[in-house]
């Protein structure tokens, strides 16, 4: 096995492919021979410490798989790899602290009795490799979502309630992300989120929803499609906990995974729910919305722009008197010089709503 780590970029045709080529033969061995785990494990911790990034990325991408099937046997096995992850998560190599973070997510697959033991510690490492400087193109902070996602479907709520809004703001930039599959992971942890929104923190979690509303509504028209499916998946969860039956009634019927949404419509509907159920958070929404005015994408421009449209078209007159109406007309009127035909269209079409101010 030792050999293997020294000739690792021959499993795989380059040290991107090495990981999953490595995991692979992890879960096979894990599957068939079982009883030669401990003694793999033996002969490959010393590799740890190597000098050179390959045989410690193939090392801590084989441990990292073998930690979800060893827990469920010997749990002596477990404390051993989560001590090989823990001490390579300040690895020089950026692969190798995120494959520790990836590994670290494989224990939920451990067993229930395993997570518990190992939350708090795995919770604190999600949360330090989101916050790497290194990551520029996002892959640790990807698995620390994917990572938490799967921790969080299996540990208790007491564990998660002292960071459970920590958390939600961690993640909150990530919406915003160019990538697409940090965009779909952030708002699949954001709904995972709320199996922990009853109890004691059920007041401050919603109103993180309410924050982050605006935001899980224009990326319900994301231009990718993998991004649209989070998002419904967050929002019929989410949906499920908030105070508004009605809301949660168009969530459950409209944002089905593989159905076609059509999103004016969907959204003008859901704006006129939005007034009558949260009256006090309008002038919130139409400002969260203007704020993306200045998006990087087109498409969320053009979004932003027919929520706030619709959300003032909507709005009875006796309400108006609540809103910014200087500010978001003079928002819009820089919209219509926007450098997208499209943007400038749903502009318009929003300022065509606004005839009764």
């Amino acid at each position: 096995m030792p050999s293997l780590c020294w000739q690792g970029e021959c499993i795989g045709s380059s040290r991107t492919d090495l990981p999953d080529a490595v995991s692979v033969l992890a879960r096979s061995m894990a599957q068939n021979v079982p009883g030669k785990v401990s003694v793999v494990i033996t002969s490959l911790n010393p590799f740890l410490g190597s000098l050179y990034d390959t045989q410690r990325i193939a090392v801590i991408a084989f441990l990292g798989e073998l930690i979800g099937y060893c827990g469920r046997v010997d749990g002596t096995l477990t404390e051993t790899l989560m001590n090989s992850l823990m001490t390579r998560l300040v690895d020089s190599s950026q692969a190798v602290r995120m494959l520790c973070i990836r590994g670290l997510g494989n224990v939920a697959g451990a067993g229930r009795e395993q997570v518990q033991k190992y939350s708090t510690t795995i919770l604190s490492a999600m949360m330090a490799g989101m916050d790497d400087r290194e990551d520029k193109e996002d892959d640790i902070t990807l698995a620390a979502m994917s990572g938490l996602s799967k921790i969080l479907a299996a540990v208790d709520e007491s564990h998660v309630r002292g960071i459970l809004i920590n958390i939600a703001l961690r993640i909150r930039p990530c919406f915003e992300k160019e990538r697409p599959e940090v965009r779909s992971e952030a708002f699949r942890l954001f709904g995972n989120l709320s199996r922990f929104s009853d109890g004691p923190s059920r007041a401050p979690f919603l109103e993180q929803v309410h924050a982050n509303l605006v935001t899980l509504l224009l990326h319900l028209n994301d231009s990718d499609e993998q991004v649209i499916k989070a998002c419904k998946y967050a929002l019929r969860l989410l949906g499920a906990r908030a105070s508004s039956s009605a809301m949660n009634d168009m969530f459950q019927k409209h944002l089905l995974h593989d159905a076609h949404l059509h999103y004016g419509e969907f959204v003008n509907d859901l704006a006129k729910v939005l007034i009558c159920d949260f009256p006090d958070k309008i002038n919130f929404y139409v400002m969260g919305g203007i704020s993306f005015f200045k998006s990087f994408c087109p498409v969320i421009r053009s979004n932003a722009a027919m929520l706030t449209g619709f959300l003032l078209g909507n709005l009875p007159k006796e309400k108006q008197h609540s809103i910014s109406k200087e500010h978001i007309c003079g928002a819009l009127i820089l919209l219509l010089k926007d450098s997208d035909s499209a943007v400038r269209i749903k502009a318009a079409e929003a300022m065509s709503l606004l005839y009764t101010y």
